[in-house]
């Protein structure tokens, strides 16, 4: 079945999010009593430290023109601040004792907050602050009762979720399998990633403690994500997952071959991407690494001691912090040539966290969902009678869809010829080309207009 759900792949494609380079970094720094915002430049690179004051734990995600701190452990609250001005606009509560991890966005109106230290993923409106919706995860979690929802990206109407799974009672020892989680964001419906097994399952990787963000890799259409393992043991690496098929796709590098723990990573390709890791000593190195040969290329940068914390890319340009008391600063290397390119930047607190003014790498188009047409989920799925689609196009087009068995057998036409432009209802009664009522079962829907394709999953019951 997965190789037939395989050969109705679909394309992915990088969305426009950001239409323009990045200029400025945004560097959160803290000594974990006290929280500072400074901003750099990055031609030509000038600092202004200091210019906002968040909380003493905390992470960044730019978005729509805005910067948002999600003030952690302690401080439960999305800050939103004026990527100019550094004023913050507004400031919102994500319930007390939440510890917030991330922030991914739907929309303007509409994002997601991962909840660390609760089972319920908030849905929230950036704009207002408001809670607008919950969507449990509780079915996941591991034996300290809790799930450790973590980082979030976002592919095309997927929200992709990762369960760290660990025992945080227990020195963070993993305490079962890593898993992804994955939401669509037009229902706000956990997608079942697994219709063979009984229950709706989340995307199960090959290694433990999904530590790091995410990353796509455009020329693949594959996520990336660095799951840690056990901390000091060589037991993870860098897992590859398959947003269409909704599965783990393999392992691009083991920690084992990377020499430590993966705390952090940034995507470069299959020749060359870069890792910040930790020694069984917790020392940490920046490296580059080849996903080819599965090897360490070089190592770029051991400052000493367990100092290294965010690596994040702008353009050509790799920016690393290093949170050490004694030589805090962010160093930038070339990604072309792995030499440190200018000055470091260097305010008076440790730098744990980076963004750019950009959106965060968290979109990406997948199935075609473009401009020029759309092709809904399936209403309802699981079904025992009819279920429903909605066929979209800005303009009138050839547009078809097909109904396909897992085997790749063609079940039945339900459209095919152009079409005029605006939504249509496209409906399947379960009947095949005959007639006839298909069997239960996992049948896969495929629809093409517009140039762009998707394939749909219908579960048909007894």
């Amino acid at each position: 079945m997965r190789r037939a759900l395989a050969s109705f792949a679909l394309t992915l494609l990088v969305a426009a999010s950001a239409a323009n380079a990045q200029t400025k970094a945004f560097v959160y720094a803290t000594d974990y009593s006290t929280g500072s915002l400074s901003a750099a430049a990055l031609q030509p690179r000038t600092v202004a430290c200091d210019v906002a004051s968040p909380h003493s734990d905390a992470s960044l995600r730019f978005y729509g023109g805005q910067l948002y701190v999600v003030n952690r452990f302690g401080g439960d609250n999305i800050q939103v601040v004026h990527p100019t001005t550094y004023a913050t606009l507004r400031q919102f509560s994500v319930g007390n004792g939440s510890n917030p991890h991330d922030i991914a966005f739907a929309s303007a109106t509409k994002a997601y907050v991962t909840r660390y230290q609760s089972n319920d993923l908030w849905i929230v409106n950036p704009a207002t602050g408001a809670h607008t919706g919950t969507i449990s995860l509780a079915a996941f979690a591991d034996a300290d009762g809790f799930c450790e929802m973590d980082h979030m990206h976002v592919v095309g109407p997927l929200l992709f979720v990762s369960l760290e799974r660990i025992r945080t009672d227990q020195a963070y020892a993993p305490d079962d399998s890593g898993l992804v989680a994955v939401v669509d964001m037009r229902t706000d419906a956990i997608v079942d990633c697994d219709p063979v097994t009984p229950g709706v399952q989340a995307i199960l990787l090959p290694l433990s403690n999904p530590f790091t963000a995410f990353q796509f890799d455009a020329a693949t259409s594959r996520l990336l994500i660095g799951c840690a393992g056990a901390f000091g043991a060589n037991d993870g690496g860098i897992v590859r997952i398959d947003p269409v098929n909704l599965r783990a796709d393999g392992v691009a590098i083991t920690e084992a071959a990377l020499g430590g723990d993966v705390n952090d990573f940034v995507w470069g390709g299959p020749q060359k991407s870069w890792a910040v890791t930790a020694d069984a000593a917790f020392t940490t190195h920046l490296v580059s690494w080849s996903a080819q040969t599965g090897a360490v290329l070089a190592t770029l940068w051991t400052p000493g001691g367990y100092a290294l914390a965010d690596i994040e890319r702008a353009g050509n340009e790799l920016w690393v912090c290093n949170n050490s008391f004694s030589t805090p600063r962010v160093r930038v290397f070339s990604t072309v040539t792995d030499a440190v390119v200018g000055s470091d930047v260097v305010c008076a607190l440790p730098p744990v966290a980076l963004s750019f003014d950009q959106a965060s790498a968290q979109a990406a188009g997948v199935g075609g969902e473009s401009a020029r047409a759309m092709f809904s989920a399936a209403a309802p799925s699981p079904t025992r009678g009819a279920t429903a689609f909605t066929l979209t196009l800005a303009e009138p087009g050839e547009a078809s869809v097909t109904v396909f068995d897992p085997s790749g057998r063609r079940v039945r036409v339900l459209l095919a010829g152009v079409r005029p432009s605006g939504p249509a209802a496209v409906v399947w009664d379960l009947a095949d080309g005959a007639g006839a009522r298909v069997a239960p079962g996992l049948y896969l829907v495929r629809a093409e207009a517009g140039g762009a394709s998707w394939t749909r999953r219908v579960i048909v019951l007894e």
